[in-house]
């Protein structure tokens, strides 16, 4: 039975959602192409349907799509202490499948490289487009920079707090970025 637009585009959107949260939960590697399509009801045939680029190519749409979802978060905020405040949340620490793609994905990313490492780029550089307008600057280089350093502290602290075992700890990372960013 032939597949309609409608329904493989649904499946497609399926199979991207699914991977973007196993991945941020179990890694790149951590998931096959035989439980993902599991995941969302489909078979092998119709995920390479999807995917003809294979597990690199879904990857690559997948982190892409990531930063998409994660974006709106970043937009919406009014400052940088509001952001900083609504990303270094126990909840945000807590929720690996729907958090950043940064501290989840980065490491993977780095051992990947190729296409991955190209969506990956594009959503960080998005995430600094967004930042620039809040950032404190006096021309384009200052503002630029200020932006690297809010991503560069907020992903690395989630990182490190994820990486603890002692959540006194994990909390004194968040706290100390968070104070950081309030003057």
């Amino acid at each position: 039975m032939k597949v309609t637009k409608d329904k493989a585009a649904a499946n497609k959107e399926a199979i991207l959602m699914a991977a973007s949260r196993l991945y941020r939960e179990k890694g790149l590697d951590g998931i096959g192409i035989g439980e993902l399509s599991r995941s969302v009801g489909l078979t092998h045939g119709g995920f390479y349907g999807q995917f003809p680029g294979g597990k690199e190519q879904l990857a690559s749409e997948a982190v892409t799509r990531t930063f998409e979802t994660n974006i709106r978060n970043w937009e919406n905020a009014r400052s940088i202490p509001e952001l900083v405040r609504g990303y270094l949340t126990q909840k945000h620490l807590d929720n690996w499948t729907e958090g950043c793609p940064i501290p989840a994905l980065a490491a993977d990313v780095a051992r990947n490289g190729g296409t991955v490492s190209q969506s990956f780029t594009k959503g960080v550089e998005r995430f600094i487009e967004v930042l620039m307008p809040l950032v404190e600057g006096n021309n384009p280089d200052e503002k630029h920079q200020r932006a690297l350093q809010v991503i560069a502290s907020i992903a690395g602290a989630m990182l490190i707090a994820r990486a603890l075992d002692n959540p006194q700890l994990s909390e004194q990372f968040l706290q100390s970025v968070i104070e950081s960013w309030q003057s």
